[in-house]
This record gives C-alpha cells, sequence and structure tokens, in this order.
C-alpha cells in the first residue's frame, strides 16, 4: 500500500470507530447500520489485501533454495554408489549414466536437475538388487523421487509469489475506491440529518471523514488568511 491508500485506511478506520462509540445515536436507524457493515467489510479487505501485498516474496526462494540442495546431495549421493559399483563391475555404459560431480550438478539448470534426478533413479532402480551390498535400496529411491517432486512444485514458487502481489496490488485500488463509495453515497447522505437534529455528533463525523496525510496535515481545504488590520 501507498501512503495515499494508508491514509485512505486510516480514515476508513476512524469512521467505524466513531461511529461504533455513537451507535446509541443512530441505533433505530437500519440504513447505517447495513452501511457501516458494509464500510467494515470494506476495511477487512484491504487489510487483507495490504497483508497479502506486504508477504515478502523471499520466503519462496529460500524454501527453494535448500530444497534444490537436498536433492543435489542425495543425487549425488545416490549417483556415487552407483559409479563405485559401476567401477567394480567394469561396467562402461553404467558409469557414464551416472557421471556426475558436485560442480557439474550445480550448475545444472532446474529442468536439467530433475532430469539427472530421475535418470540416477531409474538406473538405481534397474540394478536395486546388485546394489543392496553399496547401501542403496527403496527407500533411497523413495526420498529421491520424493525430493524431486517437491522440488518440482517449488521452482516456480518464488515467480508464484510475485504473481499473487502484484494482483493483490491491481485490485486493492479498486476496493479502496468501493469503500469510499460507501462513504460518499450512503454514510455521508444518512449522516445530513444528524446536522441539526445533533450538530455535535455530525461535526464528528465530519472531522473522522477527513484523510490525513503522513505529516499530520488534513486534505480539507485550508481556510483563507484573513486580512490583516490596518495599522492605527
Amino acid at each position: 500500500m501507498n501512503q495515499n491508500q494508508e491514509n485512505r485506511a486510516t480514515m476508513f478506520n476512524t469512521v467505524a470507530v466513531y461511529l461504533d462509540k455513537n451507535s446509541s445515536l443512530w441505533a433505530t436507524k437500519k440504513p447505517v447500520a447495513d452501511a457501516l457493515t458494509d464500510l467494515k467489510a470494506g476495511i477487512a479487505s484491504i487489510a487483507l489485501k495490504s497483508g497479502r501485498q506486504a508477504t515478502p516474496t523471499s520466503g519462496s526462494a529460500d524454501e527453494k533454495t535448500q530444497i534444490r540442495a537436498d536433492l543435489e546431495d542425495k543425487t549425488l549421493e545416490v549417483a556415487d554408489e552407483i559409479s563405485a559399483f559401476a567401477a567394480a563391475s567394469n561396467d562402461v555404459a553404467l558409469a557414464a549414466q551416472v557421471n556426475l560431480t558436485r560442480s557439474t550438478v550445480q550448475k545444472l539448470s532446474a529442468e536439467d536437475l530433475e532430469k539427472a534426478a530421475k535418470r540416477i533413479s531409474a538406473t538405481a532402480a534397474a540394478n536395486l538388487t546388485a546394489l543392496s551390498d553399496y547401501d542403496v535400496n527403496q527407500a533411497d529411491l523413495t526420498e529421491l523421487e520424493a525430493l524431486t517432486t517437491e522440488f518440482d512444485a517449488a521452482k516456480s514458487g518464488p515467480r508464484s509469489a510475485i504473481v499473487d502481489r502484484a494482483a493483490e496490488t491491481a485490485t486493492l485500488p479498486e476496493v479502496i475506491t468501493q469503500t469510499t463509495d460507501i462513504l460518499r453515497d450512503r454514510l455521508d447522505k444518512l449522516m445530513t440529518k444528524f446536522r441539526k437534529t445533533n450538530p455535535e455528533f455530525y461535526a464528528g463525523y465530519q472531522s473522522a471523514r477527513v484523510v490525513v496525510n503522513r505529516s499530520g496535515q488534513s486534505n480539507a481545504p485550508t481556510p483563507p488568511t484573513p486580512p490583516a488590520k490596518p495599522t492605527p
């Protein structure tokens, strides 16, 4: 939320609090109660959207980084065990399938890392019985497959978070406008009656309706400076 939006949201809250404190004066006027209910719904929507809008996206990126690190570790762990088995068996073709180093894995794109993990998993599954002496078992494959699936879901997380926040930013002005309309088209008009019947309450409402900026200056028009009195 920018400063102008925050200022307007503060005004909405001020009006709602003022009307609640003076509910005995309008309790029998159902249109006021209905308009206030809608005003509070608008306030809640703004609070929800601004909260989402302010949500940092770094958490998604951090999660992706951690999951990737876990996937790299497990992929290399299984690949190296298969590589050792291939060397002992003089299986050049098998060795070529699992020829990975940490530096090469770290340089892989997200898509290529997934492909490598799936290749290592499939290769291990095809040789699982022979790999029992190398401490590669079904539990390792299950973990590797789970990490691959988790990484696939997390890799689009940061971008999705940015898109979601942008959507909240785009729709927030509309909600603020709708909430302003509730005040201008309904509550402001319903308060006119109190101008004569309860001028103090009416004046208080008008004061609550003023949008105050961050420096503490209101957006109400500044009264003209009275002319200086002539010097005797």
